[in-house]
């Protein structure tokens, strides 16, 4: 039995870290550079670590920042993990925002552990054998 391991370097990965107080437009800012590198590393996953923020969202602010994200689906092609705090009220948060982003076609997962993060990223999907 053969396994395979991929283990990512950051350079491999697009790492995006927020602290402080999460706003509409700066978030929105934030999906507009985030759009910019992932179109120049096409092969890479994106990490966005937000641990250190405090976020005041609402429902119709999430959605209004998926919507942002699917401006730019063209430019992103790998996945995407959302590293958050491990409270309910964040996970409950992040839940809603992974749903918007897969309404909008993107592959996208919450994590509170950066290594369960990584491990993802390094999944292996099998091919669907010929018929």
């Amino acid at each position: 039995m053969s396994c395979s391991l991929t283990l990512y370097k950051p350079s491999e990965f697009i790492r995006k870290t927020a602290t402080g107080h999460m706003d509409l437009e700066r978030s929105l800012e934030a999906v507009h550079e985030l759009a910019q590198v992932a179109g120049f590393h096409r092969d890479s996953h994106i990490l966005i670590d937000v641990r250190e923020t405090e976020s005041t969202a609402t429902h119709l602010e999430q959605m209004r920042l998926a919507l942002e994200f699917g401006n730019y689906r063209h430019l992103f092609h790998n996945k995407i993990a959302l590293l958050i705090p491990e409270t309910s009220d964040r996970i409950e948060k992040a839940n809603l925002m992974k749903r918007c982003m897969e309404a909008e076609g993107f592959e996208m997962k919450v994590f509170v552990s950066f290594e369960h993060a990584i491990e993802w990223f390094s999944e292996v999907v099998p091919l669907d054998p010929p018929h």
